[in-house]
């Protein structure tokens, strides 16, 4: 089963949630919908709706509040981006230019809150007690995340165990809790909303760790951002991290320097990192990593009866190694 496949197969219910999306950014403030819908409508995958629309008919749910929690996890996602790039000072998202370049950072900042406010809001009227728990969690751990990847910034001598622990925080616990959701609207038992739960954290770790790969060797006209923009923002992702503990004490001084002063990084210096990186396999090893991930995710899923759902959430989990964008 092809990614294509999965989304056309799920189509009806995409469309709800696209609609839903819209009908939920409405606000009698003008701005709020402009900033919203900017993001939300420039190319994204609904990699985690579609995580938790499967995720719930694997466990024997197909109704509505499916596609509010869809909304709801896609709200949360955006309003993270939102921030990010105030973060991170960026100016394209997606091939387009980002909110904070067009509106600026403070209507980036304030859309993001809104959307996060709107999405407790949408889950209150749900009413769901364990599913405000994981979603309140996965917020938590998601912004304690973002704060070790700033604590992080510069650091070559990061161990790989907690940049790991970073990952997990930032990407893997919101991608864990579409699973989990999906799960808990199914009325899954306890031991089935825990292998979800897996399922989701373990493509999340991989999620990431091929968006850390893309960014030194993506091709921009897929993955919508410059190549080396992790670099060139002192942020150490795996494929650097992995460079650094292999490197020659010259070369990782070298590295440490371009690092430290990264916001000046020349193409010439990005093209000797990257022969490093060629030299020490790091992209390979960082690839293989999520590899284990995807593999470790599929095997969770044998605790469910096969299914047609099943079999799309495994697809789901190679479309996230496979895909080079």
């Amino acid at each position: 089963m092809k990614f294509f496949e999965i989304v056309e197969n799920l189509s009806a219910d995409l469309e709800r949630v696209e609609e839903a999306i819209r009908e939920n950014f409405r606000s009698d403030v003008v701005l709020i919908p402009d900033v919203s819908g900017h993001l939300s409508g420039s190319g994204g995958k609904r990699i985690r709706p579609l995580l938790l629309l499967l995720a719930a008919r694997a466990c024997g749910y197909e109704g509505p509040r499916a596609i509010i929690h869809s909304v709801v996890v896609e709200f949360i996602h955006t309003a993270t981006l939102l921030h990010d790039d105030v973060v991170d000072g960026a100016e394209v998202r997606r091939g387009n230019l980002s909110a904070n370049s067009k509106w600026g950072n403070e209507a980036s900042v304030l859309v993001g809150d809104f959307l996060f406010a709107r999405s407790f809001s949408m889950m209150a009227q749900d009413g769901n007690a364990e599913i405000i728990k994981t979603m309140s969690d996965a917020c938590t751990l998601l912004s304690e995340g973002e704060v070790l990847q700033l604590v992080n910034m510069y650091n070559v001598r990061l161990t790989e165990e907690d940049y790991l622990d970073v990952i997990y925080r930032k990407t893997a616990a919101l991608i864990a809790s579409c699973c989990r959701v999906g799960a808990l609207l199914g009325e899954g038992s306890p031991p089935i909303v825990d292998v979800m739960n897996q399922f989701g954290s373990k493509v999340g770790y991989a999620f990431q760790l091929v968006d850390d790969a893309l960014d030194y060797m993506g091709d921009e006209n897929k993955t919508g951002k410059e190549a080396g923009k992790d670099l060139r923002e002192g942020n150490v992702t795996m494929p650097l991290l992995r460079l650094c503990a292999s490197a020659t004490p010259a070369e990782l001084e070298r590295v440490s320097q371009l690092v430290v002063h990264s916001d000046a990084i020349t193409p010439e210096d990005f093209s000797d990192v990257l022969g490093l990186i060629e030299k020490y396999g790091t992209i390979s090893y960082t690839l293989d990593r999520a590899r284990s991930y995807v593999e470790a995710a599929k095997s969770a899923l044998s605790a469910l009866p096969d299914s047609t759902h099943v079999d799309a959430l495994r697809a789901i989990a190679d479309y996230i190694v496979e895909r080079d964008y």
